[in-house]
């Protein structure tokens, strides 16, 4: 199954005046030298090219073709300067709304027939100082009886989303194994690296979901929420959010992603918004059921309160 586009222009009376058909015959007349040798190359009656040239040329106000004298065929028709304008303009226009085009299939029917689900990216290389214990070990700690990045990994809805968990921690390696979730080594302790290696790891996507994976009240719904504005919004850069205040996790669209993997050092999706008003306006938010869907574990502290919202949520 492919998406398929005919990118015409219209004029101000709602009818054709260029398009695939036009452009392909006024090529056909740069390389041939002829309107009627490129009619009949392309199958076309030639009173069908001369109304199609003249509509055109009505429509934009300026002539496409000029006739040449003499030659061994006694003449024939060339391309105006404002025609070779008008094919490059046209095929640049054709090429663009290919890729959006493309974009925003791929986005819209995400997991739906033989179309790529969105990618998701659990971050779980935080050393976790604070925490105590062994480097990564808030990851793997219990949370009501479940671990803490199982709790997480929980939300994150396997029709909708192919999920890769990013770590440096062997414990983290050995849950993700028992849990039947991809599971790959980030190359260095940067967050950048992170991101890097889960996007490497999930290849071409229509969007990716970066999660915290110390993030264990987020819910289905939300995580459901969230792709549901990207489909219906398939350039949105959209985050969950508490009281029109955004935070993780976002869901990133496809034309961002190669600048997330070309971040270096500590710096997360963040800094591609600052100061970038456009893509600052792409940000839509979802609200989240309630704050603690937003919370992280940084500190046994975080741990027992989070424990008992979780006790207050049942």
């Amino acid at each position: 199954m492919r998406p398929d586009l005919r990118a015409y222009l219209l004029g101000d009376d709602g009818r054709r005046v260029f398009g695939p058909g036009p452009v392909d015959l006024l090529e056909r007349v740069g390389e041939l030298g002829s309107l009627r040798a490129a009619a009949i190359d392309m199958g076309m009656a030639y009173t069908k090219a001369t109304r199609l040239v003249r509509d055109a040329e009505l429509a934009f106000g300026f002539p496409l073709t000029e006739r040449t004298v003499g030659g061994s065929g006694g003449g024939g028709s060339r391309l105006t300067a404002q025609a070779l304008d008008l094919i490059e303009r046209y095929r640049a226009f054709e090429r663009t709304s290919r890729w959006a085009l493309a974009a925003a299939y791929e986005t819209c029917f995400s997991g739906f027939a033989d179309v790529a689900r969105l990618g998701c990216v659990v971050m779980a290389s935080g050393e976790g100082a604070r925490f105590g214990g062994e480097l990564g070990e808030k990851l793997v700690a219990p949370l009501a009886g479940t671990p803490v990045l199982e709790r997480t990994l929980a939300a994150l809805p396997a029709d909708l989303l192919d999920v890769v968990v990013v770590t440096r921690w062997d414990a983290v390696e050995d849950l993700c194994g028992r849990l039947g979730v991809r599971c790959v080594r980030a190359a260095g302790p940067r967050k950048s690296d992170t991101m890097r290696a889960g996007l490497e790891a999930l290849g071409h996507r229509a969007g990716c979901l970066f999660v915290t994976g110390d993030q264990p009240l987020l819910t289905e719904k939300s995580v459901r929420s969230l792709v549901a504005a990207l489909t219906h919004e398939p350039t949105a850069i959209v985050r969950l959010a508490w009281r029109g205040r955004g935070a993780n996790p976002v869901l990133w669209p496809s034309d961002t992603l190669g600048a997330l993997a070309r971040l270096e050092g500590e710096s997360g999706g963040r800094v591609l918004l600052a100061g970038h008003a456009e893509l600052e306006g792409r940000v839509r938010l979802v609200e989240a059921t309630d704050e603690w869907e937003l919370a992280d574990v940084d500190t046994p502290d975080d741990l027992a309160r989070l424990e008992d919202a979780l006790a207050e949520r049942k």
